[in-house]
């Protein structure tokens, strides 16, 4: 048995090594069999130095007087408090993502090509690959300017890595010193954990995605194997093969449909574990995103004409939306792709076939006529209407506070 579990874990470590290693980085032993001590002291270290930097940038934005800085520190403050929901669940909830890790043992997919030879267009498969690389170079590319920027006004002006707010002289040595290494902490897990969150739910999601693929392929194979069969029923032979009598045409459409059916057990008991585990992460994260679209709206609305603000502003509510759409997105592809079983299901050449098989083909399409859509907090689905929803409720803040900015401003024209 403890056997068996190794070698599941060496699949899947070989499967999503580039995953793996980016939230391990962050300080989650996520699908190892041992730690070392020193392994187990960063461990430690790494995510006390994050929420001590959070610590200290809540009080930063608490102690800020100006409006304007007040709003700058908010989207430091909410970007925190993304990383920290996401890291809180990534920790506490280790088990149920090794579980769901573990289910895509049973699962195949390193046969499908990652674009679709009809079309040319990206398979779920190929986003698999975009999503496990996305995981390696995101955090690199922000650690990468975060450290370049920061290290320049740490030289010149002997500034912190990221400004906040301390009990203490944090400019005099040693404090200086033990300030920013803390900080280089956080700032590795906050990129380690904001990449790999969202590429752990990528790549779960179209894993799912590509399996509910391969079932309508299989479910249309059914039909063709059908009609190649059927004629080969009255081909004349050589002596040595005799042509496919009805039963063994229906025996093996029976065995096919057999099989399609065992694998779609499998990929809607892997579709429940992640609602049933990430549902609640999402709602978090979903409520998260629109207050920091929101106040970066108002902060932006503070800042204005202070163009270098502004266009940072601009960046931050495109990063955010970025996100939103992506997350949005996949969790309705899966919802999409869910429902197309019924279709596929239904395109089989069932006409004529035996009792025993439409009863197998009518219980496929029952189970797959029940909706399946991914949750946040089981009552907002992941889909684009929700992501259109909260996109217009930014907007219509923005428009409500630049309505108001030129309504005051031609009142101190009027007085």
């Amino acid at each position: 048995m403890n056997a068996r579990k190794i070698n599941a874990k060496a699949v899947s470590e070989n499967r999503f090594r580039k995953l793996l290693l980016t939230l391990r980085s962050a300080g989650i032993p996520l699908n190892t069999h041992s730690i070392t001590t020193l392994r187990s002291a960063y461990n430690v270290i790494v995510p006390v130095s994050f929420y001590i930097t959070c610590l200290s940038g809540f009080m930063d934005f608490l102690v800020s007087s100006d409006l304007k800085e007040l709003m700058k520190s908010s989207r430091v403050v909410f970007g925190m408090g993304v990383v920290m929901w996401q890291h809180f669940f990534l920790s506490y909830r280790k088990r149920d993502i090794e579980h769901l890790i573990s289910l895509t043992d049973s699962f195949t997919w390193e046969e499908v090509p990652t674009r679709d030879p009809e079309t040319g267009r990206l398979t779920m498969v190929g986003y698999i690959q975009i999503a496990q690389s996305f995981a390696r170079y995101y955090p690199a590319c922000i650690l990468l300017i975060h450290f370049l920027q920061s290290g320049v006004r740490m030289v010149r002006n002997r500034e912190m890595m990221i400004t906040k707010w301390y009990p203490f002289d944090s400019s005099a040595s040693p404090a200086y010193e033990i300030v920013n290494l803390t900080q280089v902490f956080a700032a590795i897990l906050i990129a380690c954990v904001f990449g790999g969150f969202l590429s752990l739910y990528a790549t779960l999601v179209c894993v799912a995605c590509s399996q509910l693929e391969k079932l309508k392929g299989a479910l249309l194979d059914i039909r063709q194997t059908h009609i190649i069969l059927q004629q080969d029923c009255g081909a004349e032979t050589n002596g040595e093969e005799h042509p496919h009598t009805p039963e063994e045409v229906f025996h093996r459409m029976q065995k096919q449909l057999n099989d399609c059916i065992r694998h779609h057990q499998q990929i809607k008991q892997f579709m429940q574990a992640f609602e049933d585990s990430w549902s609640t992460v999402q709602c978090g994260v979903f409520l998260l995103i629109l207050t920091a679209l929101c106040s970066v709206v108002f902060s932006f609305i503070t800042s204005w004409g202070d163009h270098v603000d502004l266009v940072q502003a601009t960046l931050i509510f495109l990063h955010w939306s970025c996100i939103l759409i992506l997350t949005c997105w996949l969790g309705n592809e899966l919802s999409v792709l869910a429902e197309s079983v019924r279709d596929a299901a239904w395109g089989c050449d069932w006409v004529g076939t035996p009792v025993p098989f439409q009863r197998c083909l009518i219980f496929i399409i029952a189970v797959a006529n029940k909706e399946f859509a991914l949750t946040a907090g089981k009552f907002v689905p992941v889909s684009n209407s929700t992501m259109l929803n909260m996109m217009n409720q930014s907007i219509s803040f923005f428009m409500f506070l630049l309505y108001m900015k030129d309504n005051n401003r031609e009142a101190n024209h009027g007085i």
